[in-house]
């Protein structure tokens, strides 16, 4: 059968409803067209409820003295949930679920982050500078630190919906850090299987959000794809490939690339070949669980719907995209964004001291170091990891080395 093609223009115009972007962009197939109609559709099906401090919790959290963590609606899991299927979903990657441990364990640690106003402007991960007031217990304050350790993090002072918080991480561009997509790499790792939610607000008005992304078992885990690049093959949504500080990048679940990549980018309608700028190569940090992460700026490439990119990153790998408008809702291709700012998802201990896999763990990470290959408790390792002896994801890169012989 012949297989009709059409291009974006008469696409949209005809079965999306929305303007024609260019007469000489990309041609679509049949089923290009059914599946930006498909993602279309997911997405316009999302909730866009926004939140505040009066709509956000079912119960609402005592941040002093008696201190109570308080709840969040379901409602606002479930969407943020909804929100990272979603996006894995761009990228063929597998759904996750919550885990209501992990959800319990995030909701307490806002409510302590949002109980001290943590500084929103530095690295909050093991809550290093806070000091531990003396409504919080030890254990809490400790699984608050651990936890923190092992989550994505985000504090906005916008009434954001629950989904945007998840925009922001995916997108990566109000990263403190810089251009490492740390928080992309967990949001899209082909590893993850869970996540907890958590949310609160501060007195000083900013909401403190965490992701659980970190799982000890997930380690472990056959990764659901080989890699996993940003933006995907296929189609996507150019919101999410244009803005201020949107880093593209590449994701390699088990090769292990140490180099740093020249990167070309391709406008196959036009015809001309850009450089990227700022590529970086953030493999040792172990982000995602990926055994490699490379990073880069689109530089002056013109990022336009309805165009297809051919990427070529070094002899590492090559692929190309079309993009599409995921919004119909509105004309204008350029998300709409919030100030907000986050900290990486650092790779750092699991909460739950004592699993079978803490264990194991422990005993990993104490044969790779001299100093601790006398330790006979999981306890141990844990302390010496907060005294700052898991240095640049040591542990982590070490593991994954040995699993993979």
């Amino acid at each position: 059968m012949f297989l009709r093609k059409f291009t974006i223009a008469a696409a949209c115009s005809v079965l999306l409803f929305v303007p024609s972007i260019s007469v000489n962009a990309a041609t679509f197939s049949e089923g290009e067209i059914s599946q930006v109609q498909h993602f279309q559709k997911e997405y316009a099906d999302l909730d866009k409820t926004s939140y505040d401090i009066n709509n956000l919790y079912e119960v609402k959290p005592q941040l002093g003295a008696n201190f109570s963590a308080g709840k969040i609606k379901q409602q606002y899991i479930t969407t943020q949930l909804a929100y990272i299927n979603y996006y894995r979903s761009l990228f063929g990657l597998p759904a996750i679920k919550t885990n209501a441990i992990a959800n319990s364990n995030a909701q307490k640690t806002a409510a302590v982050m949002a109980a001290i106003n943590a500084d929103p402007f530095v690295n909050q991960h093991g809550l290093p500078t806070d000091m531990q007031p003396n409504y919080v217990s030890d254990s809490l304050w400790k699984l608050a630190q651990d936890t923190s350790e092992t989550s994505n993090l985000n504090f906005n002072v916008a009434n954001q919906s629950a989904g945007d918080v998840i925009t922001d991480l995916i997108t990566d561009h109000y990263n403190l850090t810089g251009t490492d997509t740390g928080h992309r790499a967990w949001i899209l790792s082909t590893r993850l299987s869970s996540t907890g939610i958590g949310a609160a607000y501060g007195s000083n008005g900013y909401r403190y959000s965490v992701q659980k992304v970190l799982n000890v078992d997930d380690i472990f885990r056959v990764a659901s794809q080989a890699s996993v690049a940003y933006p995907s093959a296929g189609v996507f949504p150019v919101e999410l490939a244009k803005g201020k500080n949107v880093a593209w990048s590449l994701y390699l679940s088990n090769k292990v690339y140490s180099g740093t990549p020249k990167v070309k980018i391709t406008d196959m309608d036009t015809k001309k070949t850009y450089q990227a700028t700022k590529v970086k190569n953030y493999s040792r940090n172990g982000y995602g669980n990926f055994k490699t992460v490379i990073t880069y700026m689109p530089g002056k490439t013109p990022i336009i719907s309805g165009h297809q990119y051919k990427i070529v990153i070094g002899n590492l790998y090559s692929y190309t995209f079309k993009l599409f408008k995921e919004d119909t809702s509105t004309t204008k291709e350029v998300t709409t964004t919030t100030g907000s700012t986050y900290q990486k998802g650092a790779v750092q201990q699991d909460s739950h001291l004592k699993s079978p896999f803490s264990k194991t763990n422990a005993k990993l990470w104490a044969s790779f170091n001299i100093n601790v290959k006398n330790s006979k408790t999981e306890h141990y390792f844990f302390d010496a990891l907060k005294k700052g002896q898991w240095h640049q994801n040591f542990f982590l890169k070490r593991v994954l080395q040995v699993i993979s012989k």
